[in-house]
Parts: C-alpha cells; sequence; structure tokens
C-alpha cells in the first residue's frame, strides 16, 4: 500500500521541540548545497568535477502569533553565545524524512503582515551534514520481505 501526499503528514522537529503554527498554505524548502557536476577539459582530454556534498538549508513559515517563535529566538541567542548545533528532522507530506545534524539558525526574515492573510515570518536553518530517508518505501519493503 502507498501513502498518497498528505501536506497534514508535514512536520518539524527541533533539537527535540515540535515547531507549531506553520502560516497558511507554507512549504518547506528544503535545498542541497554543493554536489553540481561540471564539465571540464584538461592536458589530458575531458572529464567530469564533481563538488564536495556541503549538507542543506532548510526554510519554513511560521505565523507571526507562532507558540515556536520564542524557542527559535532562544535557540538563535544560545547558538550566538558559542551553543552547539542541533538536529532538525523535517517529515514531508510524502513520508520523505529530511535529517540534518549540527543545524544552525539564522535571524528570522522580515515580518510579512497587514495583508489579508495574518502575518508571517520565515526561518532559515543551515547544516553541513544532512540525510534523507523514505518512509514509504522502507515500510513497503519491510511488508514485502515478510509476506
Amino acid at each position: 500500500m502507498r501513502k498518497v501526499y498528505n501536506q497534514k503528514n508535514m512536520s518539524l522537529t527541533i533539537d527535540g521541540v515540535n515547531i507549531q503554527d506553520f502560516h497558511e498554505g507554507a512549504t518547506f524548502v528544503y535545498t542541497w548545497d554543493g554536489g553540481e557536476v561540471d564539465k571540464t577539459q584538461g592536458t589530458d582530454g575531458a572529464g567530469i568535477n564533481i563538488a564536495a556534498n556541503q549538507g542543506a538549508t532548510l526554510q519554513f513559515t511560521l505565523r507571526e502569533t507562532s507558540r515556536s517563535i520564542k524557542f527559535l529566538s532562544d535557540l538563535r541567542l544560545r547558538q550566538e553565545n558559542g551553543g552547539a548545533g542541533v538536529t532538525v528532522v523535517a517529515r514531508t507530506g510524502a513520508d520523505i524524512l529530511l535529517t540534518m545534524t549540527e543545524g544552525y539558525i539564522s535571524r528570522p526574515g522580515q515580518l510579512s503582515t497587514g495583508d489579508k492573510k495574518q502575518g508571517s515570518m520565515q526561518f532559515t536553518i543551515t547544516s553541513a551534514e544532512d540525510e534523507t530517508a523514505n518512509l514509504s518505501s522502507a515500510s513497503e519493503q519491510l511488508l514485502s520481505s515478510l509476506f
């Protein structure tokens, strides 16, 4: 059985804390950094240059009244004062787990408010270490191996 995409499955946990109050219709934007492939031409002929993987960046948007903003502000202050990076786990609506270790949070982006919707703030977390897992296919493989 394959699960159909479901936005209600989306979740975000930072340093063991579930982030709450995402902005209406907001999405996660997860960008893998590095790993680009370029063609090269040297004296020994054509070749391929593969850049090293450099982790990932996650952007998410919360309502301006989110209960999680205080936690994220405290985390930012703690990291500014020498605190360690944190583990970040994002679960997409298609049951893909995106895990960042040693994640560091940036100050929030601009506050967007005064429109027909409630205001929002965008946050960015960056890490040099990331991992991806597909929960749907893993559970299907487990079931198929049992039967």
